[in-house]
């Protein structure tokens, strides 16, 4: 998915230089995004990376507590089965989350995740040290996360910080720190917000940051190509339907129709009954 590779690239620079420290997750230095889908049909995660270590470092975001970490360790399993590499999972948790299991035991061994509890962190302190960075000219990486999930952070008022958040992006002076932020706002720190909030975020945003136009022209994009997608298949549809009423005019069997149009039996059965009335 094109909007989705733009976000990730993005984001594997936002939490890299040691942005991450703010959330107290130390040593993490990404290389490159890795697939989120995992080999099933049933499992996604939210984002992995290849560490330059060499390790796996797997981003989970959660709004609601997530009971046990079952899922979890499916996932991991998986991912270290897919990479053979060693996994390493920090589980984000937005909203009011303050407590989550970090550990489970099933025998054979034992699974540990990281927790970070955002409700735990001072929202307005972290924007009034991006505001100081900004004011004496000391941005560093870990601003980022911190202009990008305090609205996620425990705030005393949602729509003051939301309105310092408005007026503190377009104030990073470089612009490739600021489209770094941007993707760290887009692909992680929006949770919190409503559709009416996020709908005026990315307004904004659309204003000050490339990425955001990248990703808008990227939608036209995919949104034209899947109209033409649909159109192809809806015009190989009706063909199909053509070749089979041909078909069974000449007296074709049900299963020879089937076969040669590629309708499903019910599609095939259906078009045979309207001929016959």
């Amino acid at each position: 998915m094109p909007r989705q590779d733009t976000i990730m690239k993005f984001l594997t620079r936002s939490l890299s230089g040691g942005a991450l420290q703010v959330l107290g997750v130390h040593g993490v230095e990404l290389a490159e995004p890795l697939p989120t889908e995992l080999p099933s049909n049933t499992l996604r995660i939210d984002k992995a990376w290849r560490m330059r270590d060499g390790r796996v470092f797997h981003l989970e975001f959660q709004s609601t507590r997530e009971p046990t970490l079952h899922r979890f360790l499916e996932y991991d399993a998986r991912l270290a089965r897919q990479h053979l590499a060693q996994v390493r999972t920090v589980v984000l948790y937005h909203a009011n989350i303050q407590s989550a299991p970090s550990e489970l035991d099933i025998g054979t061994a034992m699974y540990r995740v990281e927790n970070v509890f955002l409700s735990d962190l001072n929202g307005d302190a972290a924007l009034k040290e991006v505001e100081e960075h900004l004011r004496i000219g000391q941005w560093e990486p870990g601003d980022r996360l911190r202009l990008a999930l305090a609205l996620n952070m425990n705030v005393r008022s949602v729509s003051r910080a939301f309105k310092r958040v408005l007026e503190l992006v377009p104030a990073v002076p470089d612009e490739t720190e600021r489209d770094l932020v941007v993707s760290a706002i887009l692909a992680l720190g929006d949770q919190s917000l409503n559709d009416q909030q996020r709908t005026r975020l990315r307004k904004e945003l659309r204003r000050v940051s490339k990425i955001v136009e990248e990703l808008y022209e990227e939608g036209r994009q995919e949104g034209r190509r899947e109209g033409r997608r649909e159109g192809r298949q809806e015009g190989e549809h009706l063909k199909a339907v053509q070749v089979a009423e041909k078909m069974f005019r000449k007296g074709a069997s049900l299963p020879d129709v089937i076969d040669i149009t590629g309708l499903s039996e019910q599609e095939a059965e259906e078009i045979r009954r309207k001929l016959m009335n």
